[in-house]
């Protein structure tokens, strides 16, 4: 049974992570033959080729060019029964493309949302329709997809974007019992600075504090305001502007996590700070709600509220336990955002759509627990 990986996003996505893993485990799983469809010159192509793994790269200015579809064709013809999965909007419109030129039957299609909805589009709702499962990285993505495209509620499935966790390291000790309290993310209107900017003003007032600084790992249109405001609260010594950063290497140097409000899927964020052992903080949003457990794996503010969100500082600088009982609770939860649990929730999702075709499965489902070590 032919397995087929679609993505042809030019340039690098955070969800060619995880087509990556997913392409890793399947070159384990017998007897699927997995396959990743891809752009050539691409950072994902040159990935899966350092790595060995099978794929067909096609012309990177035009990736559905009939020569290009007539190349998969051909490699898809000689399989009777293929899995297509795709990841973003190109990828699933030729998906539905390479499944309508194929026998009824014989071919099952999955639509991968882990971080966007996607935009409206004819050929996009066309492919969402004629779809036998959509993925989604939270309900929030699938919410937007259902109402933009009018389609049934079972036709989706919730599967966190996993991450490989061992790829962080534990976190240091600062020098002075320092904390340092970090934010990831955009530097644009929404995503949450400028709230945390006013909470180090009213943070700033607090006496008996050890010392404590801000940073903010983005890039964005709002540099200057931020700086600007700093400059106004009086906190502008204790802000600090560091780029775009790799969180592998900002985290571990860090004490407290701020996520950012406006994001559609927190899981990857989430599992930074539980991986490194970092108290974090959430916005009370549905996408971060689905997955956090207030007071026992993180605190959850109102979005954009700097009072709120300077108490929640507040009680975690001062109270040790918590912040210890929110660290052990994020290590309880990396489970339910790891690379693993990904793998083995796709996989149980190919197990009952190969089930509904009534394709004889046997040994052809993957196995339940390969590159699995949850449920």
């Amino acid at each position: 049974m032919l397995f087929v990986l679609l993505d042809l996003h030019p340039q690098p996505e955070p969800s060619q992570q995880r087509v990556l893993a997913l392409l890793r485990a399947l070159v384990q799983t017998e007897p699927f033959t997995p396959l990743l469809i891809c752009r050539k010159n691409s950072l994902l192509a040159d990935r899966a080729a350092a790595e060995g793994l099978p794929m067909l790269a096609l012309g990177s200015s035009r990736p559905l060019h009939p020569v290009s579809l007539l190349r998969i064709w051909l490699r898809l013809r000689p399989h009777r029964r293929v899995i297509l999965q795709s990841f973003g909007e190109q990828a699933a419109v030729l998906a539905n493309l390479l499944a309508a030129r194929r026998r009824p039957g014989r071919t099952i299609v999955l639509h991968t949302r882990f971080f966007t909805p996607g935009m409206r589009r004819p050929m996009l709702q066309k492919s969402y329709a004629a779809a036998d499962a959509i993925v989604c990285g939270s309900s929030t993505i699938a919410k937007l997809v259902q109402q933009e495209n009018e389609l049934p509620s079972d036709t989706f499935r919730i599967i966190p974007p996993g991450t490989k966790h061992s790829d962080y390291s534990e976190r240091m000790a600062q020098r002075n019992g320092r904390v340092a309290i970090c934010m990831p993310g955009a530097l644009t209107e929404g995503h949450g600075q400028a709230s945390l900017v006013h909470a180090m003003a009213a943070l700033w007032q607090v006496e008996d504090l050890p010392p404590w600084e801000v940073r903010l790992a983005g890039t964005g249109p709002m540099f200057h305001f931020l700086l600007d405001e700093a400059q106004k609260l009086g906190v502008l010594d204790r802000l600090a502007i560091l780029g775009e950063q790799d969180m592998h290497d900002v985290l571990p140097h860090c004490k407290l996590l701020v996520l950012p409000p406006g994001e559609l899927v927190y899981a990857p964020a989430l599992a930074g700070g539980w991986a490194v052992g970092l108290p974090v903080i959430c916005p009370a949003l549905p996408a971060a709600i689905e997955l956090v457990r207030d007071g026992e794996n993180a605190l959850l503010v109102a979005p954009d509220n700097p009072q709120a969100l300077a108490s929640a500082m507040l009680r975690i600088i001062r109270d040790a336990k918590l912040a210890e009982k929110l660290v052990q609770g994020g290590r309880n939860a990396l489970a339910s955002v790891s690379e693993e649990r990904m793998i083995a929730d796709n996989f149980a999702l190919c197990r009952e759509l190969i089930a509904s075709h009534t394709w004889v499965a046997g040994s052809s489902v993957p196995a339940q627990d390969v590159g699995a070590g949850q449920p």
